[in-house]
């Protein structure tokens, strides 16, 4: 069984930049649905788990992605035999115990009670028809000479809430090669696994945000160390938010390497104190703190500088061109302090 992999929590010393100093970009503020989160339990010699796969992934295609899938690989039909793939982890046997799953195919939807595969499709719809009281923003960078996955994070609340929330960040890769047994159409020694965990960059039981309320925005970021074996193209993170003891909230999921959501607030030109545009592509207007002039650098995500612009005393904002950039968040600091935060996509 694989061990779980280095993590580090709260804001990395190498951004240099406290968040407080970011302005909102990755996450909405009005009201917006749930989304839902079906964590699938399921092992590689279960031979009625294909049957469960072929009804989540009919499920995804539905839905898009307004549901996201974690494959959990446990108990002891995931114990592989010669030659065959290892997908458990210990936060992924951790995660059976602490849902009380004993068996395969069983799934959870945004952690209510287990239930068999004919439940999911119910339960989703339910969960989909729902406000959340959360929204959540996430954007990636992945450092190629570290092979460093990095996760920033932004939660929205649109509601008050009585009790303390968990923040929860995993790690999936899709279309995994290996062997599956099926009792119904062959075994398959060259299975397609989609969606399988591969560890968690929160601990087990979330990273717990205190006392709630309607208006709040939190900003949290992680960082994982991933193994050479995994290939970061087909790795995705997934951040999700729910009660320390109760449902999940809302759940999001975008590539591990260079991946972001777009806060419905940040893509409009007339706030005078945000970026434009969210996310950019070519070029990225940023706004000047008030009486600044001298030097404004565009850090990546690990704290490396990128590029320098002047900036003549009284002009407003400052361009840069962002088309050459790896997709991710960047960092735009200024001479005299103050920072802006912005997304590059493609």
């Amino acid at each position: 069984m694989k061990a779980p992999m280095q993590r580090h929590l709260a804001t990395l010393a190498l951004l240099l930049l406290h968040t407080s100093l970011y302005t909102q970009t990755l996450v909405g503020t009005g009201p917006q649905p749930r989304t839902a989160l079906l964590e699938e339990f399921t092992a590689i010699r279960c031979g009625v788990c294909p049957s469960a796969h072929a009804i989540a992934n009919s499920l995804e295609g539905l839905h898009g992605e307004a549901l996201t899938i974690i494959a959990v690989h446990g108990g002891g039909l995931a114990v592989p035999l010669a030659g065959q793939p290892d997908f458990r982890t210990a936060e992924g046997s951790a995660i059976w115990g602490v849902l009380g799953v004993v068996s395969q195919p069983q799934g959870s939807v945004n952690r209510r009670p287990i239930q068999g595969p004919n439940g999911w499709s119910g339960a989703i719809g339910s969960v989909l028809s729902q406000d959340s009281p959360a929204n959540i923003g996430l954007s990636t960078t992945y450092d190629v000479e570290t092979r460093t996955v990095t996760v920033e994070m932004e939660v929205y609340y649109t509601s008050t809430l009585s009790d303390e929330d968990r923040i929860h960040v995993a790690l999936t890769q899709d279309d995994i090669v290996g062997w599956q047994t099926d009792y119904v159409n062959g075994n398959h020694p060259d299975y397609i696994h989609r969606h399988v965990l591969r560890g968690l960059m929160t601990p087990v039981e979330g990273d717990p945000v205190m006392d709630p309320a309607e208006g709040a925005l939190v900003q949290r970021t992680y960082a994982m160390t991933i193994p050479g074996a995994w290939d970061i193209d087909a790795l995705s993170a997934v951040a999700f938010i729910g009660a320390a003891q109760g449902e999940v909230h809302q759940v999001r999921s975008v590539p591990a390497a260079g991946g972001a959501t777009v806060g419905l607030d940040s893509v409009r030109s007339d706030l005078p104190d945000a970026p434009f545009p969210v996310p950019a592509s070519h070029m990225v207007s940023v706004p000047l703190p008030a009486g600044h002039s001298g030097q404004a650098t565009l850090f990546d995500a690990f704290g490396r500088e990128v590029r320098s612009e002047r900036m003549p005393m009284g002009a407003g904002r400052v361009l840069f061109a962002v088309h050459d950039l790896l997709p991710g968040t960047y960092f735009v600091r200024f001479e005299g302090g103050g920072a802006q935060r912005i997304v590059v996509a493609r």
